[in-house]
């Protein structure tokens, strides 16, 4: 039975309609070809999708490791950043650690540290701190001076900043103005005598500039012999800042020591070209407000691994 709605009818109009076996017989046929192409696509598509499958998976997967990888710090197990290796300033001196007397009492220092070979000079300084403060310029070789104790404490930390940033400096270590110890065991070398050179003043020459020899006025560096550890100019030219507060020595063995923590006065040692040698005895010691810059006080600078922060103003 079959409805047909009639053009125009109100009601729908029920009619018997039989249909033909020829009709009925196309009408199967039909429907088993219609059914046997949907198995075929069906069949189609599960192939499809069984190559697709692995395909979406590995993207999908790829693209949550890209994710993650964009927060390192969420990614376990990610590899640290490469380190620093330590490559010290050209012209350091490596200074092995050891003990040396001070008015009877040893002093120890058990760190190694670097040493400038010669004194900071007025073409490296301004090249870092855009100026160049000297009362003797005229030859950038010649040794900065007229530098407070902070302008030089100042220029140790750009110098640790630059290398830092150019990975030749690995954190936890720091270039700075050696303590007063280190610089005594530095100048001394290993020697027992007034100076690095003996007890002769009469040799001087061949080592200092002093008033002796100066004519009054800063030289370059590094024109005079060295001490026995390779150093330049450590009697005379110009003064030396120390890092450490002045206070007297104190009567007892001493380990790393760095001085007071607080004071009025920086150390310098070293002689200079205003004074005769004798004051550019390895013992000698002078102080000065760390606020006062001088023509004849300079500086060299240390490296060693951090111990304390360094003072500031």
């Amino acid at each position: 039975m079959v409805q047909i709605r009639m053009p125009n009818a109100e009601m729908p109009i029920m009619t018997d309609v039989k249909l033909s076996d020829e009709v009925c017989n196309n009408d199967k046929a039909y429907f088993s070809r219609a059914h046997n192409r949907c198995s075929e696509l069906r069949r189609k598509i599960s192939r499809l999708w069984g190559i697709l499958m692995p395909i979406l998976t590995l993207s999908f997967q790829l693209g949550c490791d890209r994710g993650i990888s964009s927060h390192p710090k969420e990614l376990a197990g990610s590899s640290p950043p490469p380190k620093s290796e330590l490559v010290p300033l050209t012209n350091m001196v490596f200074i092995k650690a050891g003990t040396f007397v001070r008015i009877k009492h040893p002093v120890t220092l058990t760190r190694d540290f670097w040493l400038g070979k010669y004194e900071v000079t007025q073409g490296e300084y301004s090249a870092v701190m855009g100026k160049n403060p000297s009362h003797f310029p005229g030859d950038p070789n010649r040794p900065v001076e007229k530098m407070s104790w902070f302008d030089a404490v100042r220029y140790c930390s750009a110098i640790t900043k630059h290398e830092r940033d150019g990975g030749r400096l690995p954190s936890g270590y720091e270039y700075r103005l050696p303590s007063e110890a280190e610089w005594e065991y530095a100048c001394r070398a290993g020697t027992t005598n007034l100076f690095s050179f003996g007890d002769a003043a009469t040799a001087a020459d061949q080592y200092a500039w002093t008033a002796e020899n100066s004519q009054a006025i800063t030289h370059p560096v590094g024109q005079k012999r060295p001490n026995p550890w390779g150093l330049h100019d450590i009697h005379g030219n110009v003064w030396e800042w120390c890092l450490d507060w002045f206070e007297k020595y104190p009567a007892v063995d001493v380990t790393d020591p760095t001085g007071p923590a607080t004071g009025k006065f920086k150390v310098f040692r070293g002689g200079g070209l205003n004074n005769d040698i004798e004051y550019a005895r390895s013992a000698n010691r002078f102080m000065m407000s760390p606020s006062n810059g001088i023509y004849f006080v300079g500086f060299r600078v240390a490296l060693s691994e951090s111990k304390r922060v360094q003072p500031e103003r």
